[in-house]
């Protein structure tokens, strides 16, 4: 009994990443709006199954959601001990476009005041922040730089997911972070005259 309840467990717990990565990929491919059943029938798994893990979309959008704030905080956990570690990961982010784009179209779909997408978003804030406080500290960003300010660079690079092959959008990614950091102006006398 213990084993066959083992390998229950084992193949619910397949199903719903399946489903995920079903959605991920749907997603990419079709848009936020595709049939549900698109998602279940590329996870290979059937209609009760999806509803055992996730409600409705917007549930399985929370747990896509959840998914990306956990490797995110991963990544972020490898920064840490830098003091540029914002650059790093920020810079790091050109090779997850694909993720990036997905988190940012995620976050786009969800009503912004719902109480759980609030809990997401200082969720993210605080894996976010302290590499944020780090560059301050250490004078590698400016005094002024806050989280919003990192979600807009997010929303940025995710833009970059539009070019059409993953080399363009890595080009067009690394571009961004370039003039983002080292600006548009040579200098300030250069600008001026």
């Amino acid at each position: 009994m213990i084993i066959s309840m083992s390998k229950h467990i084992k193949r619910a717990a397949k199903n719903r990443e399946d489903l995920l990565e079903a959605a991920v990929e749907m997603f990419k491919t079709h848009g936020m709006m595709v049939p549900l059943q698109v998602i279940i029938d590329h996870a290979n798994v059937g209609r009760a199954t999806f509803y055992r893990n996730f409600a409705d979309r917007k549930m399985l959008v929370y747990a896509l959601l959840e998914q990306s704030l956990v490797k995110l905080k991963q990544r972020t956990q490898l920064y840490q001990t830098y003091p540029d570690g914002l650059i790093r990961l920020i810079q790091s982010h050109v090779n997850h476009l694909n993720h990036l784009s997905a988190l940012m179209e995620y976050w786009r779909v969800l009503d912004y005041s719902d109480t759980s997408l609030q809990a997401l978003i200082q969720q993210h804030q605080r894996i976010i922040q302290p590499l944020i406080d780090q560059a301050i500290l250490h004078k590698v960003c400016r005094p002024d730089f806050n989280f919003e300010d990192y979600r807009s660079i997010v929303t940025m690079l995710s833009s970059s997911f539009r070019g059409h092959t993953e080399q363009e959008q890595i080009r067009m990614a690394s571009r961004v972070i370039d003039l983002l950091l080292n600006g548009i102006c040579l200098n300030q006398e250069e600008s001026h005259g």
